[in-house]
């Protein structure tokens, strides 16, 4: 078991407790020893200053998990890509109401004529909700922005848009991904909006969305021994194929637990770190808001019911990931996070949270991909205990 360590005059120095961090230390290191993933790295912050940052296990066969290495952010992309539609609304280009047929004409088909770009935001628009690109998309093609939305534009809505929640893994904020890319006044491509518009302003100089699989500091999606299921080798294969130049608005971005510090804590400051404005205060204090009252969401029905589990609100935000609430509900923010906390997951091994409340910022990212609903339960724990760790 790898020795626990604490800087305790640095967490001190950040408002936290040192032996309550030595627990969530723990937390993490047992279910590295338990088989349930490989490595990960972590942050927590209080008012930006880091308090501790650590890195457990490996990352790959022989390799030990290092505080550069490069993550699939999965879903967390999610947050990268709202924080763009946030911006091009607070200057002017659309509406969260405008209809996306409006711009992408195509769209406007099997009861999506109505579909807007807050619908689309929030997982209110009932559309395509796999991962994958449908058929008329080869898998040489994946990755291709513009041919994945034109992919899922003849689709139908799985429900009335706006009168469900379900969370769609990837493909609705492809089409958000498409709507810069269409509105965008330079022409250029998506992960290029990203990278001028949001990684370089905010010193994020290792997030990108696709990377060279060759990449050394790049850590692949892999699954334990213990985790692996029969779909694991599939998925595998496709979250590994994010290569250079490949466009995944909604799961496709690779990152430093660094970097993703650097957004989270920019978010923690209402959208601005200090040097650069990804968006108003106005914008963010609309965003970060509850946008689906006490809609359940439906994509975690049948997980739900197997493991016995109440139904709770989704509580989505604006800003790609969730708002904690009120109440008893399992959230990747933790049970003891304060109302206003919010949070963006990653399926499987990724997270950011922040609790305005407490001042607090803690980042997760891991190897070794945990399926469903015991992911979102793992980092309510974690999350937790770095709650706990906060002084005053």
């Amino acid at each position: 078991m790898t020795k626990l360590q604490i800087d305790l005059e640095e967490a001190r120095h950040a408002g936290l407790d040192g032996e309550a961090l030595a627990r969530l230390d723990a937390s993490i290191q047992a279910d590295i020893d338990n088989g349930n993933n490989f490595g990960a790295s972590i942050i927590v912050a209080r008012g930006g200053v880091i308090g501790h940052r650590r890195s457990f296990g490996t990352v790959a066969p022989n390799r030990q998990a290092a505080e550069n290495d490069i993550y699939l952010a999965m879903s967390v992309s999610k947050s990268f890509t709202a924080a763009l539609i946030l911006q091009a609304i607070d200057h002017g280009r659309f509406s969260f109401d405008t209809r996306v047929a409006d711009i992408l004409p195509a769209f406007a088909t099997g009861g999506k004529q109505r579909v807007t770009v807050r619908q689309l935001l929030n997982h209110t628009a009932g559309v395509f909700a796999g991962i994958i690109p449908p058929p008329s998309v080869s898998p040489a093609e994946y990755g291709d922005l513009a041919k994945t939305v034109a992919s899922i534009c003849p689709v139908p809505a799985a429900y009335v848009p706006g009168t469900r929640c379900s969370y769609t893994q990837s493909l609705g904020y492809s089409v958000l991904g498409q709507i810069l890319v269409e509105t965008d006044p330079t022409k250029r491509s998506f992960a290029y909006i990203a990278r001028d518009d949001l990684f370089a302003p905010l010193g994020m100089a290792d997030t990108r969305f696709g990377l060279d699989p060759d990449n050394p500091r790049r850590v692949a999606v892999s699954y334990t021994e213990k985790l692996t299921s029969p779909s694991s080798a599939i998925n595998q294969q496709f979250l590994n194929a994010a290569h250079e130049g490949t466009e995944f608005p909604g799961w496709g971005a690779y990152t430093t637990v660094e970097d993703t510090f650097r957004f989270a804590d920019a978010l923690r400051r209402r959208g601005n770190n200090g040097s650069y404005r990804l968006m108003s205060q106005a914008m963010f204090d609309y965003a970060v808001q509850n946008s689906t009252g006490d809609m359940s969401n439906g994509a975690w029905d049948f997980a739900r019911e197997a493991g016995g589990l109440p139904d709770y609100p989704a509580n989505f935000s604006l800003l790609g990931g969730y708002v904690r609430g009120k109440g008893h509900n399992l959230s990747g923010a933790g049970f003891t996070a304060s109302p206003g906390a919010f949070c963006a997951v990653g399926g499987g091994s990724t997270l950011w949270m922040v609790d305005p409340a407490r001042d607090l910022t803690f980042v997760f990212l891991s190897a070794g991909f945990i399926e469903g609903l015991e992911h979102l339960q793992r980092l309510c724990r974690l999350s937790d205990l770095a709650l706990a760790a906060c002084v005053d």
